[in-house]
């Protein structure tokens, strides 16, 4: 009987151990080498109960008939604080189809070692502290294990998926509108849908969906017969991601919003970064669709070696030196405290709007937004009339008004770009007003994290009144340039919300920039 208990209550413990991981696991798209990185830089081994386990090898030494007992308790007590991984943390636990089967097969797993575990435990003393201890620290192995196992499975039915949405695109077939490039494509997609969906039915990729899993999803679940647009985010994971996309969903049309400095730590080089934003370019020109490229967010060398192999692709340019005959030239491009107001240039004809959008960034997205959907031939008094009440993309320095507090929510930019604009942005909404800045900093910066980190956080220096730095371990260089200004160091983006909620004054005007995912900002106390 006590065998018995002691399994029960160690699988019972393994089981939710092991779904505590698996929301980390999910996080990192199931990446295996990716989510040991993040174990070890979390330190998201087992603590308190190991060292309670080890406390216990003495006593177990002298009393080894009552190791099971003392083993029980612990194990037991342990079990009763596991948080709920579908419940906790900005982005819980999803058991979805393959999560779920993940986690069966993982616990399954640890069945035969815990039932050896039992068994042995009242004669094995001290030894069978350690096996135990052993056992819970390798829960991380399990999920590994059981996703190489299940990877056949999960290969079918990810083709299933794919083949059902392709199917689904061949049988509709709408334009497909494709939106690449470091960053920019995603506020690009929304004022795109927004001009497309005046002229035409428009469905879009939503949030920042751009796996080809991701868009399957919504082709399967979405698409409908009179969807003349599909427009589709692409996102580079790797060199020949986007390639692969474009197989499943050729694109008729689409734009490079960036080259950039994000996601360093993946490509290493600006111009590896380039290669696989390109590939959409590629994939359209062969399609025979119309390209556009917004030049001025990409190094020069990069988009005119572009041009000299592709001169029919247009461009976007506030740059005169640089737009050829039927590109379209920004004009002009000003920010007030009411949005944008641009003037483009194309084809002999100055179009002008008005969009209540914020951010000197978000003038290049509008323009391309405005571009493409005239190479697919929407009136540009269509695409004027729409801008005029569009909305920015969720999250992506989209302004709102609560309780008292003016709140500029930029919260999924984690470029360098980026931020220097949401820092320009509250500058400007924020003048004459106590300005106040959330942040935790950038993350996939590789080699320029800390020399952007420094340089931002100089730049944050000047214009915010009080800057709430979250787990500022990960940004030392960004918390040292802060000179001047009030600054507090808070482990979380909740507890700077709370700060914020106690010390928040009517008439503040708060910049949220960036929240990090639960893999970066997670205290572990396992």
């Amino acid at each position: 009987m006590e065998t018995l208990a002691f399994a029960a209550i160690l699988g019972w413990f393994s089981a939710l151990r092991l779904r505590t991981y698996l929301q980390y696991f999910q996080q990192e798209e199931y990446d295996f080498p990716r989510f040991i990185v993040w174990y070890w830089q979390a330190k998201a081994y087992d603590k308190w109960l190991s060292i309670g386990l080890l406390t216990m090898v003495p006593f177990a030494v002298l009393q080894p008939a009552a190791t099971g007992l003392m083993a029980s308790c612990w194990v037991f007590y342990k079990l009763r604080q596991e948080p709920d991984a579908t419940k906790g943390g900005k982005k819980p636990l999803v058991l979805t189809t393959r999560a779920s089967h993940l986690w069966l097969l993982a616990g399954l797993l640890g069945v035969p070692i815990i039932f050896m575990l039992a068994v042995h435990l009242p004669y094995a003393g001290w030894y069978g502290l350690l096996g135990i201890l052993v056992f819970i620290q390798a829960l991380p192995l399990a999920l590994g294990f059981a996703n190489m196992l299940l990877m056949p499975l999960q290969t079918w039915q990810n083709q299933q998926y794919l083949t059902e949405a392709t199917t689904t695109l061949a049988r509709l077939q709408p334009t497909v509108v494709s939106l690449s490039g470091a960053y920019g494509k995603t506020s690009t997609k929304y004022f795109l849908h927004a001009i497309l969906n005046a002229h035409a039915p428009t469905l879009l990729s939503p949030g920042s969906t751009n796996t080809p899993l991701g868009l399957a999803r919504v082709v399967r679940e979405q698409l409908q017969p009179y969807h003349q647009y599909f427009l589709a985010e692409m996102g580079a994971y790797k060199i020949g991601s986007i390639a692969g996309i474009c197989k499943l969903f050729p694109p008729k049309a689409c734009a490079t919003t960036a080259i950039g400095p994000a996601h360093m730590e993946r490509f290493k080089t600006i111009e590896n970064v380039a290669k696989a934003e390109f590939e959409v370019i590629d994939a359209t020109l062969q399609n025979g669709g119309p390209v556009v490229l917004s030049i001025d967010c990409i190094p020069e060398t990069i988009w005119r070696e572009k041009l000299a192999q592709a001169p029919q692709i247009k461009c976007v340019s506030a740059n005169k030196n640089w737009v050829r005959n039927g590109d379209y030239f920004v004009k002009q491009a000003k920010q007030t405290a009411q949005g944008l107001q641009i003037a483009i240039e194309h084809a002999g004809q100055l179009t002008a709007f008005a969009a209540p959008v914020y951010g000197a960034t978000m003038a290049p997205n509008l323009a391309t937004a405005f571009a493409l959907a005239t190479e697919l031939g929407v009136p540009k008094t269509t695409s004027v009339a729409a801008l005029k009440t569009v909305q920015a993309a969720p999250h992506r320095l989209s302004v709102r008004q609560e309780a008292g507090l003016t709140i500029i929510d930029d919260s999924y930019n984690s470029n360098p770009q980026g931020f220097a604009t949401a820092l320009e942005t509250l500058a400007l909404i924020g003048a004459g007003r106590r300005k106040i800045l959330i942040t935790p900093g950038m993350v996939e910066l590789g080699s320029l994290h800390d020399a952007e980190h420094t340089r931002l956080g100089t730049m944050a220096a000047q214009v915010a009144d009080v800057v709430l730095v979250v787990a500022p371990q990960r940004i030392p260089t960004f918390v040292v340039a802060l000179k001047g200004v009030e600054v507090q160091l808070l482990p979380s983006f909740a507890t700077a919300l709370q700060w914020l909620k106690t010390n928040g004054k009517t008439d503040d005007v708060v910049l949220l920039e960036n929240d990090l995912p639960d893999r970066y900002e997670a205290t572990w106390q396992l």
